[in-house]
């Protein structure tokens, strides 16, 4: 028999809210879902996810120093 090797990408993509019936929340939602001509709240969930990862970067180069070698290479690409 012939083995297959199946590659899965096991990262985290969206982070759904921890209360999934909150009035204020779900028409939020509903209204930047058509703002934005999202297909579904999964992909708004999915961009969200993505602007905190890149928000909690930027607060992480933010605190090291200007000297820092990461500071230096990757503050750049965030301006």
């Amino acid at each position: 028999m012939v083995h297959v090797a199946v590659y899965r990408n096991y990262g985290k993509i969206f982070k759904n809210p921890r209360k999934s019936f909150k009035k204020e929340r779900l028409g939020a939602e509903l209204k930047l879902v058509g703002e934005y001509d999202l297909r579904n709240k999964h992909e708004l969930w999915r961009v969200q996810y993505a602007l905190s990862k890149i928000r909690n970067n930027a607060r992480q180069l933010l605190t090291l120093e200007n000297k820092n070698i990461h500071h230096i290479f990757e503050g750049e690409n965030l301006l």
